[in-house]
């Protein structure tokens, strides 16, 4: 089920409205980490974040043509950890066996009213002390791309909708120039 005002405009400028070098920094990335995104689009961000990490990154999308234009981005950077698969997550699941992975990428897809499944197919997979980093479309300036305003979650629903699911906030999240915030949760109770 593709979640509301989907679609994606031509690459070039997708990338444009993006800080993609400062976003992969805000996530610090170790070594080998296995990292799922979910939602990858053009690969964007799944050829920074695979060269970064060298581990397994598992590269979801719905799109037919999105899986295709990020594996030719993949194959012309020259790596080779990246595992694809066009899957419905909301109605599948990612398929990935519990505690298993470092990270889960939520960006720009949390403007849906099955924000909570999202959340907790992350839980889910995630190793304790993994973790859930959501990127989305700001909702205090104008933006040229992005959701309604009105579908564009904040802070507030993000914390709501990952009551109980076993992740926790630790005041990581800022905004993310020009056009994004982010927020990063972490699997498991604090030390």
């Amino acid at each position: 089920m593709k979640v509301n005002d989907s679609g994606m405009p031509e690459e070039a400028y997708w990338n444009s409205l993006l800080d993609i070098e400062g976003i992969v920094d805000w996530l610090a990335i170790t070594e080998n980490s296995a990292i799922v995104e979910i939602g990858c689009g053009y690969g964007t961000f799944t050829v920074p974040i695979a060269k970064k990490s060298g581990g397994n990154i598992y590269a979801f999308d719905i799109e037919p043509s999105m899986i295709e234009i990020a594996r030719e981005n993949v194959y012309k950077s020259g790596q080779s950890n990246v595992i694809f698969s066009l899957r419905d997550i909301l109605e599948q699941g990612t398929g990935i066996e519990s505690n298993s992975v470092d990270m889960v990428l939520l960006f720009n897809i949390l403007h849906c009213n099955e924000r909570r499944m999202l959340l907790a197919e992350a839980s889910r997979i995630l190793k304790k002390g993994g973790i859930v980093a959501i990127i989305h479309w700001r909702k205090d300036i104008p933006t040229p791309r992005g959701p309604a305003i009105d579908l564009r979650p904040d802070i507030t629903q993000i914390l709501n909708a990952y009551e109980g699911l076993n992740l926790r906030y630790q005041g990581n999240s800022r905004i993310l120039e020009p056009y994004h915030w982010g927020i990063q949760l972490i699997k498991g109770d604090p030390a």
